[in-house]
């Protein structure tokens, strides 16, 4: 105190007294040990993993690793990001209805050539 006078809460807050740690604070250090361990193997495991797949997969992980800085650079909401989406869906779509496109114009093309055709010709094919 700034008094010079000694009380209660002052003897219990100052640093040169402390109490003893609890027993259960000494029975949860193993506890927490293991626990370190187990997170620097699973650590360990998963780095030797990764280098494992970069030299497997070089090409792969060039790409996830350019994928994952454009991401968290702040390109996911830019227009480029929009741009090329929109050019890829545009893509996929085409190439999702060819076979559709395909069908329909060998059904017609099928058809049409049967109608030409006299009834004896067609049952003999």
């Amino acid at each position: 105190m700034p008094n010079g006078e000694d009380t209660e809460n002052s003897k219990e807050r100052s640093p040169g007294k402390r109490k003893a740690a609890p027993a259960k604070q000494r029975t949860d250090e193993p506890r927490m040990m293991d626990a370190v361990s187990d997170a620097r193997q699973s650590v360990e495991t998963m780095v030797d993993d990764a280098r494992e797949m970069v030299d497997e997969h070089p090409w792969k992980a060039l790409g996830i690793a350019v994928g994952a800085g454009y991401v968290i650079g702040g390109g996911l909401l830019t227009p480029l990001t929009g741009r090329l989406l929109y050019g890829v869906l545009r893509i996929g779509l085409r190439l999702a209805a060819l076979p559709l496109v395909r069908d329909e114009l060998m059904s017609f093309v099928e058809s049409a050539t049967d109608r030409g055709r006299g009834e004896s010709e067609r049952r003999h094919q």
